[in-house]
Protein backbone atom coordinates (compact mmCIF):
# COMPACT_ATOMS: atom_id res chain seq x y z
CA UNK A 1 0.00 0.00 0.00
CA UNK A 2 1.37 3.39 -1.03
CA UNK A 3 1.06 6.19 1.51
CA UNK A 4 0.81 9.91 0.77
CA UNK A 5 2.69 12.03 3.26
CA UNK A 6 1.79 15.54 4.34
CA UNK A 7 4.47 18.04 3.27
CA UNK A 8 3.66 20.26 6.26
CA UNK A 9 4.08 17.36 8.68
CA UNK A 10 7.31 16.31 6.98
CA UNK A 11 8.74 19.83 7.30
CA UNK A 12 7.76 20.01 10.97
CA UNK A 13 9.34 16.60 11.57
CA UNK A 14 12.52 17.78 9.83
CA UNK A 15 12.55 20.93 11.98
CA UNK A 16 12.15 18.79 15.09
CA UNK A 17 14.98 16.55 13.95
CA UNK A 18 17.31 19.50 13.37
CA UNK A 19 16.49 20.92 16.79
CA UNK A 20 17.04 17.61 18.57
CA UNK A 21 20.25 16.99 16.59
CA UNK A 22 21.56 20.43 17.56
CA UNK A 23 20.95 19.70 21.23
CA UNK A 24 22.60 16.31 20.79
CA UNK A 25 25.76 17.83 19.32
CA UNK A 26 25.88 20.40 22.13
CA UNK A 27 25.40 17.93 24.96
CA UNK A 28 27.92 15.49 23.47
CA UNK A 29 30.50 18.27 23.00
CA UNK A 30 30.14 20.42 26.13
CA UNK A 31 31.68 17.80 28.52
CA UNK A 32 34.97 18.35 26.63
CA UNK A 33 35.63 14.66 26.11
CA UNK A 34 35.70 14.93 22.32
CA UNK A 35 33.05 15.61 19.72
CA UNK A 36 31.80 13.81 16.61
CA UNK A 37 34.09 13.85 13.54
CA UNK A 38 31.89 16.21 11.53
CA UNK A 39 31.66 18.68 14.44
CA UNK A 40 35.37 18.54 15.24
CA UNK A 41 36.54 21.26 12.83
CA UNK A 42 33.82 23.81 13.77
CA UNK A 43 34.58 23.19 17.44
CA UNK A 44 38.32 23.70 16.94
CA UNK A 45 37.65 26.91 15.02
CA UNK A 46 35.88 28.41 18.06
CA UNK A 47 39.28 28.42 19.81
CA UNK A 48 40.97 30.13 16.84
CA UNK A 49 38.45 32.83 15.96
CA UNK A 50 35.78 33.90 18.49
CA UNK A 51 32.57 32.86 16.81
CA UNK A 52 30.06 30.50 18.41
CA UNK A 53 30.12 26.75 17.86
CA UNK A 54 26.80 26.98 16.01
CA UNK A 55 28.06 29.79 13.76
CA UNK A 56 31.19 27.87 12.83
CA UNK A 57 29.06 24.80 12.16
CA UNK A 58 26.99 26.82 9.67
CA UNK A 59 30.10 28.27 7.98
CA UNK A 60 31.90 24.93 7.63
CA UNK A 61 28.76 23.25 6.30
CA UNK A 62 28.22 26.07 3.79
CA UNK A 63 31.73 25.26 2.53
CA UNK A 64 30.53 21.68 2.01
CA UNK A 65 27.66 23.05 -0.08
CA UNK A 66 30.07 25.14 -2.18
CA UNK A 67 32.16 22.00 -2.83
CA UNK A 68 28.97 20.15 -3.83
CA UNK A 69 28.16 22.93 -6.31
CA UNK A 70 31.69 22.78 -7.74
CA UNK A 71 31.50 19.00 -8.23
CA UNK A 72 27.97 18.97 -9.63
CA UNK A 73 28.27 22.02 -11.86
CA UNK A 74 25.04 22.55 -13.80
CA UNK A 75 23.51 19.54 -12.05
CA UNK A 76 23.46 21.47 -8.78
CA UNK A 77 19.76 22.23 -8.31
CA UNK A 78 17.65 24.46 -6.12
CA UNK A 79 16.78 21.47 -3.92
CA UNK A 80 20.37 21.40 -2.68
CA UNK A 81 19.97 24.97 -1.41
CA UNK A 82 17.49 23.67 1.20
CA UNK A 83 20.60 22.54 3.05
CA UNK A 84 21.35 26.19 3.91
CA UNK A 85 18.23 26.89 6.04
CA UNK A 86 18.52 23.38 7.48
CA UNK A 87 22.07 23.88 8.74
CA UNK A 88 21.19 27.40 9.96
CA UNK A 89 18.46 25.94 12.20
CA UNK A 90 20.87 23.22 13.26
CA UNK A 91 23.52 25.78 14.22
CA UNK A 92 21.03 27.84 16.22
CA UNK A 93 20.04 24.84 18.33
CA UNK A 94 23.69 23.88 18.85
CA UNK A 95 24.30 27.30 20.43
CA UNK A 96 21.10 27.06 22.46
CA UNK A 97 22.10 23.58 23.61
CA UNK A 98 25.60 24.75 24.60
CA UNK A 99 24.04 27.51 26.68
CA UNK A 100 21.66 25.08 28.39
CA UNK A 101 24.47 22.59 29.05
CA UNK A 102 26.48 25.37 30.67
CA UNK A 103 23.67 26.09 33.13
CA UNK A 104 24.41 22.81 34.94
CA UNK A 105 28.19 22.34 34.83
CA UNK A 106 29.32 18.81 35.69
CA UNK A 107 32.67 18.39 37.45
CA UNK A 108 33.31 14.65 37.78
CA UNK A 109 34.53 12.58 34.85
CA UNK A 110 31.68 10.09 35.32
CA UNK A 111 29.05 12.83 35.09
CA UNK A 112 30.69 14.35 32.04
CA UNK A 113 30.91 10.93 30.37
CA UNK A 114 27.22 10.31 31.10
CA UNK A 115 26.32 13.66 29.52
CA UNK A 116 28.44 12.84 26.48
CA UNK A 117 26.73 9.45 26.03
CA UNK A 118 23.31 11.05 26.49
CA UNK A 119 24.21 13.66 23.88
CA UNK A 120 25.10 10.93 21.37
CA UNK A 121 21.73 9.25 21.96
CA UNK A 122 19.92 12.58 21.52
CA UNK A 123 21.86 13.23 18.30
CA UNK A 124 20.86 9.79 16.98
CA UNK A 125 17.20 10.53 17.77
CA UNK A 126 17.42 13.83 15.91
CA UNK A 127 18.98 12.20 12.86
CA UNK A 128 16.22 9.55 12.96
CA UNK A 129 13.59 12.30 12.78
CA UNK A 130 15.43 13.86 9.82
CA UNK A 131 15.56 10.51 8.03
CA UNK A 132 11.85 9.78 8.37
CA UNK A 133 11.00 13.36 7.31
CA UNK A 134 13.11 12.96 4.14
CA UNK A 135 12.92 16.68 3.28
CA UNK A 136 16.59 17.53 2.95
CA UNK A 137 19.92 16.39 4.37
CA UNK A 138 22.84 17.95 6.15
CA UNK A 139 25.62 19.30 3.89
CA UNK A 140 28.17 16.78 5.16
CA UNK A 141 26.01 13.83 4.10
CA UNK A 142 25.16 15.71 0.90
CA UNK A 143 28.83 16.06 0.01
CA UNK A 144 29.50 12.40 0.79
CA UNK A 145 26.61 11.44 -1.49
CA UNK A 146 27.92 13.65 -4.32
CA UNK A 147 31.45 12.23 -4.02
CA UNK A 148 30.17 8.65 -3.92
CA UNK A 149 28.02 9.14 -7.03
CA UNK A 150 30.65 11.14 -8.92
CA UNK A 151 33.32 8.45 -8.56
CA UNK A 152 30.96 5.47 -8.16
CA UNK A 153 32.05 4.70 -4.64
CA UNK A 154 30.26 2.89 -1.83
CA UNK A 155 28.46 5.46 0.37
CA UNK A 156 29.35 3.73 3.64
CA UNK A 157 33.05 3.48 2.82
CA UNK A 158 33.06 7.06 1.53
CA UNK A 159 31.52 8.26 4.80
CA UNK A 160 34.18 6.46 6.83
CA UNK A 161 36.94 8.05 4.72
CA UNK A 162 35.26 11.48 4.94
CA UNK A 163 34.89 11.28 8.75
CA UNK A 164 38.49 10.10 9.11
CA UNK A 165 39.68 13.02 6.96
CA UNK A 166 37.77 15.47 9.15
CA UNK A 167 39.33 14.00 12.30
CA UNK A 168 42.81 14.38 10.80
CA UNK A 169 42.02 17.94 9.67
CA UNK A 170 40.68 18.87 13.11
CA UNK A 171 43.72 17.29 14.76
CA UNK A 172 46.17 19.16 12.52
CA UNK A 173 44.31 22.48 12.76
CA UNK A 174 44.22 22.38 16.55
CA UNK A 175 47.92 21.52 16.78
CA UNK A 176 48.99 24.21 14.31
CA UNK A 177 46.89 27.08 15.64
CA UNK A 178 46.38 26.15 19.30
CA UNK A 179 49.45 24.09 20.08
CA UNK A 180 47.35 21.31 21.59
CA UNK A 181 44.77 18.69 20.58
CA UNK A 182 41.23 20.03 20.90
CA UNK A 183 37.94 18.18 20.34
CA UNK A 184 39.49 14.80 19.56
CA UNK A 185 39.36 12.49 22.57
CA UNK A 186 37.74 9.25 23.71
CA UNK A 187 34.34 10.87 23.21
CA UNK A 188 35.04 11.07 19.48
CA UNK A 189 35.30 7.29 19.30
CA UNK A 190 32.18 6.95 21.45
CA UNK A 191 30.29 9.21 19.01
CA UNK A 192 31.51 7.24 15.99
CA UNK A 193 30.44 3.91 17.49
CA UNK A 194 27.30 4.97 19.32
CA UNK A 195 25.39 7.32 16.99
CA UNK A 196 25.09 4.90 14.09
CA UNK A 197 24.22 2.03 16.43
CA UNK A 198 21.48 4.07 18.13
CA UNK A 199 19.99 5.10 14.78
CA UNK A 200 19.67 1.43 13.86
CA UNK A 201 18.06 0.69 17.24
CA UNK A 202 15.61 3.60 16.85
CA UNK A 203 14.49 2.48 13.38
CA UNK A 204 11.66 0.22 14.56
CA UNK A 205 10.12 2.41 17.32
CA UNK A 206 10.36 5.49 15.08
CA UNK A 207 7.98 3.86 12.58
CA UNK A 208 5.24 5.26 14.82
CA UNK A 209 6.35 8.80 14.00
CA UNK A 210 6.53 8.01 10.28
CA UNK A 211 2.91 6.83 10.28
CA UNK A 212 2.01 10.19 11.82
CA UNK A 213 3.28 11.94 8.67
CA UNK A 214 0.61 10.32 6.48
CA UNK A 215 -2.02 12.72 5.16
CA UNK A 216 -5.23 12.63 7.18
Amino acid sequence: MKYHFSLTKKCLCCLLGLAVSGFGVAFSTYPDLGTSPISGLPYVMTFIYPLSFGTWTVLVNCLFIVIQAALLGKKFGWAQLLQIPAVTVFGFFIDLGMWLAGCVPLESYAARAAEQVAGCAILAAGISFELIADVTYMPGEGLINVIAKRWRLDFGKTKIAFDASLVVLSFATSLIFCGEIIGIREGTLIAVLMVGSCIRQFRRPFRFFKRGLVKA
